[in-house]
């Protein structure tokens, strides 16, 4: 996290919007001077030529304006390949093989090895060849999807442009990451990509880079990748999309299933990119961090209020703190001594409570210092482009080297350091941060200067800091600004992306700088996060084999989300970051990171008790639930105001009693791809009224979510879907689809469940391991024809292999329900509790005896119990 001084965050400040509602109009408005039409442009060079898995065809330019920023290719290759009925990939590329592909690896995606062409496809590939163009159509109602038709193709070695034209108001979700609203809009029209670290502003680019979108036309979804990790712009104006990409090729995957639902298509994206990671159970429970924990009494202090108050703490962290000097691997041996910390890990174990630190990839160039020493030995350090001199920049503990992810070396380097300090406290998880990768200066700013302590550019005053910058820039002209080798503007590109920080280096590794064979960081700056994730969860695997990886990242790409849950990073504690926190987890979830969240009470300034109560209702349910807040500011523990410890109390008890619910929407993100967090508009894409919500939401399919987003707000007009809806407080039914206030005082989060649904729950402890060990209930809320269903998943909770597991299927029809399905895994704790809504009951029969069923007070559901229901074998309950 950008972790600066209160003068800094003024600067920041001004450079963002801050006002109460999500600008409609932001700094991502950027006047579109798309290529003129008279560019060259491409024809078809002879005949296309079959191959197994689809069509070959050789372009060749045609006469025209060429060399707009760059130097034009004229020899292009288009291959497209029908590699299953509902994913058709098509790329454009040099033919002579130069431009730089994303890795066929784990450090950018592993493609899938096609055969031969889906023999059925959902979709058609069509083309003209002069001048060439393209167009996709879906074969059920032959709508056209993506359409370059009369549309300039400009491909140059530092200049790609394709545009396909969409309907004049699409409704496009994703191009991520975004701070903003969930639906992409032609008035903040451009997204670029290029990977920062920046205090999340408003339509500006940040710390991931997802060129992937879902399009919802007459309640029909398609979506679409662009493979490419250069940095670009991508414009949504009216009419048209279009891409602006400084490097590599157009790699494009469509994703056209059967049905043409939303959930479905990103089913189709994560069968391609990696389906998220399933998390042990006690990941799913509440997190607490801050910046600025002075030392581990603090922190210990902390654990003892969430206990004294009786709120649920499941995870204690700390940040940078605990490092000396911030140094990674090491701790203040006089605030955080290792004996103590690992006396709190203990403690927490012994509590079935975990612990988890920061770890960023900047290593110390300090010449004492060993991590450094080690790794400068193993060569695994990125270098400038002489191919030899280290990059060293500056981040926390001063002059900084920076781990070369690619290197063959690597794995072996950050094993060893993970794995050992990991091992010496007996740490639950990491948390990898400033991985864009962050650096405070320009170039390689600590050449040199290994043993020096520099000041931080923001402490500087104004005029000292313009020289310095100044400096900075005039020793990294001086290297060049290419690589030998290769003729390209490395620095200074022809075509500027809308990068808010302007030049591409600014506060990151130099794009001149290189990593192994050669690569410049200008072509894999948006993978250094994604490949860092992967090479961290392989080293946390060493450290516990078999068990799952806790790993949360801030920079991200396609696929990291099999790797990594992610935090949306340094928000502000602010109303419009509490609204808009909402679509920036569902942008995650679309993109295949289910473990996500935002910052719960903001990060940046300071927070009050009812923002903070607001932020807390919500929070607790993100898929990834932790407050922490920034050095300076204000404490934000929940326990610091009555009501808001009584709101975390209230949504917790939710949540954790949901825990069996929640746990199998994430076997289902691990497996089938779907969001544990979900659009109105993705479960029901019909709706017209859900185009633009993002404030509402669903947990899976069955749980409504209506948050307060508005300060001084004590109500929300809620927008309730088709079917009945029972509010899960007091079990009392709204039908839909309607539009109704609910009233929501301050301590109070509205959730309702879908009729039609049952849900698997607990009783909500202090723990997720004591929440578990509670028996099974079942929620049935029954639709208007008295059915429901629903499903449990379980396993043992935090194994990666899972030998046995069980997969049951409940159903509720004509007042019996029935579970079925797999039956692997040996459950020990019985299924005690049943309740109805939607009809009432005198008695049940389980296994021949009769139980009575009483009415709920509260909830006015029909419950029964006193039973023990093993849930190893099928079973039925008859309602009477």
């Amino acid at each position: 996290m950008a972790k600066y001084s209160s003068i800094l965050v003024a600067i920041l400040l001004s450079f963002t919007v801050v006002q109460a509602e999500l600008p409609a109009a932001a700094p991502g408005i950027v006047v579109d001077s798309s290529v003129s039409h008279h560019a060259a442009g491409y024809r078809v060079n002879g005949h296309a030529q079959k191959t197994k898995t689809g069509l070959h065809l050789p372009l060749v330019l045609n006469d025209g304006k060429k060399d707009f920023y760059g130097k034009t290719i004229s020899k292009l290759s288009v291959d497209v390949e029908y590699e299953t009925s509902d994913r058709l990939h098509v790329r454009i590329a040099d033919t002579a093989g130069k431009q730089y592909l994303v890795p066929d690896s784990p450090l950018g995606l592993v493609r899938p090895k096609t055969k031969k062409a889906a023999s059925h496809p959902n979709y058609s590939f069509h083309y003209t060849d002069k001048p060439f163009s393209f167009k996709v159509t879906r074969n059920s109602d032959k709508e056209v999807l993506f359409d370059t038709t009369g549309q300039p193709l400009v491909f140059e070695d530092q200049y790609l442009e394709l545009t396909t034209k969409v309907p004049d108001n699409a409704n496009l979700y994703g191009f991520g990451e975004v701070t903003g609203a969930y639906r992409r809009n032609n008035h903040a029209n451009v997204t670029t990509l290029w990977a920062r670290d920046v205090a999340d502003p408003f339509y500006q680019n940040q710390y991931g880079s997802h060129p992937a979108y879902t399009e919802i036309r007459d309640g029909k979804a398609h979506g679409n990748l662009l493979l490419n990790a250069h940095g670009m712009d991508i414009f949504t104006m009216t009419g048209r999309i279009t891409y602006k990409v400084i490097g590599g090729v157009l790699d494009f995957y469509f994703f056209v299933p059967e049905p043409a639902t939303p959930n479905a298509v990103v089913s189709s994206y994560t069968d391609l990119v990696g389906k998220s990671i399933m998390p042990a159970q006690w990941m799913l429970g509440w997190h607490q961090c801050r910046y600025g924990y002075h030392n581990i009494s603090e922190v210990d202090g902390v654990v003892e209020a969430y206990r004294d108050n009786k709120i649920p703490l499941e995870t204690m962290w700390t940040d940078i703190d605990y490092m000396d000097r911030t140094k990674d691997f090491t701790f203040d041996p006089i605030n955080f001594p290792i004996s103590k910390v690992k006396a709190l890990t203990s403690k927490l174990h012994s509590r079935k409570q975990r612990y988890v630190v920061m770890i960023d990839p900047a290593i110390s160039t300090n010449t004492s210092y060993e991590p450094y020493s080690r790794g400068h030995n193993l060569d695994v350090f990125m270098k400038l482009n002489d191919y030899k001199t280290e990059l060293q920049g500056q981040v926390w503990p001063g002059y900084t080297a920076f781990p070369d992810w690619w290197h063959p070396n690597v794995q072996k380097y950050w094993d060893y350091e993970v794995d050992t300090f990991m091992k010496s406290i007996e740490l639950d998880g990491v948390w990898i941060d400033m991985n864009e990768p962050s650096s405070f200066c320009l170039g390689s700013c600590g050449t040199g200067k290994r043993n020096e302590s520099p000041e931080f550019w923001w402490n500087l005053p104004a005029d000292d800091y313009v020289k310095l910058h100044a400096e900075w820039e005039a020793n990294l002209n001086a290297l060049g600004t290419g690589v030998p080798g290769d003729s390209r503007n490395l620095l200074y590109p022809p075509y500027v992306i809308n990068n808010g920080a302007g030049n591409l280096s600014e506060k990151t590794a130099p794009t001149t700088a290189l990593h192994y064979g050669k690569v410049p960081h200008y072509d894999v700056h948006n993978l250094y996060g994604h490949a860092e994730s992967h090479i961290t969860n392989n080293a946390i695997q060493k450290y516990r084999p078999g068990e799952r990886v806790f790993l949360l990242t801030r920079s991200q790409f396609p696929g990291t989300g099999k790797n990594a849950g992610h935090w949306t990073g340094d928000n502000y504690s602010q109303w419009n970051y509490l609204k808009v926190s909402i679509a920036a987890v569902l942008q995650m979830q679309q993109m295949g990171i289910a473990f996500s969240g935002s910052d719960i009470c903001g990060f940046n300034g300071d927070t009050n008790m009812q923002l903070c109560a607001r932020w807390q209702a919500l929070g607790s349910l993100y898929p990834f639930a932790r407050n922490h807040n920034g050095i300076g500011q204000i404490s934000q523990e929940p326990y610091r105001w009555p009501e808001v410890a009584e709101a975390t109390r209230l949504a917790l008890a939710a949540r954790y009693a949901m825990m069996p619910y929640l746990y199998t929407l994430f076997e289902e993100a691990n497996t089938v791809g779907t969001g544990v967090w979900r659009p109105l508009i993705f479960e029901y894409p019909k709706d017209d009224r859900f185009l633009a919500e993002d404030v509402q939401f669903l947990i899976g399919d069955s749980v409504l979510v209506s948050p307060i987003v508005v300060e001084n707000a004590t109500s929300i007009h809620a927008k309730f879907p088709t079917g009945v809806w029972y509010d899960w407080y007091n079990g009392k039914p709204v039908n839909g689809p309607t539009s109704k206030t609910i009233e929501a005082p301050l301590t109070h989060i509205p959730l309702h469940v879908r009729g039609g649904a049952i849900l698997p729950l607990k009783a909500p402890k202090m723990t997720i391991d004591a929440t578990y060990a509670t028996p099974y209930e079942l929620l049935v809320a029954l639709d208007n024809s008295g059915k429901a269903s629903g499903r449990l998943y379980i396993d043992d909770g935090h194994s990666i292999e899972q030998p046995k597991t069980s997969d049951i299927d409940f159903k509720f029809a004509k007042g019996k329900l029935s579970a079925s399905g797999k039956f692997h895994y040996h459950e020990q704790t019985k299924l005690e509790k049943i309740a109805v809504l939607g009809s009432s009951y005198k008695s049940v029969k389980v296994n021949g005896k009769s139980y009575s069923v009483r009415k709920d007070s509260t909830t006015g559901a029909y419950v029964a119990q006193g039973f023990k229901i093993d849930l190893t074998k099928p079973f039925s309950v008859e309602f009477h």
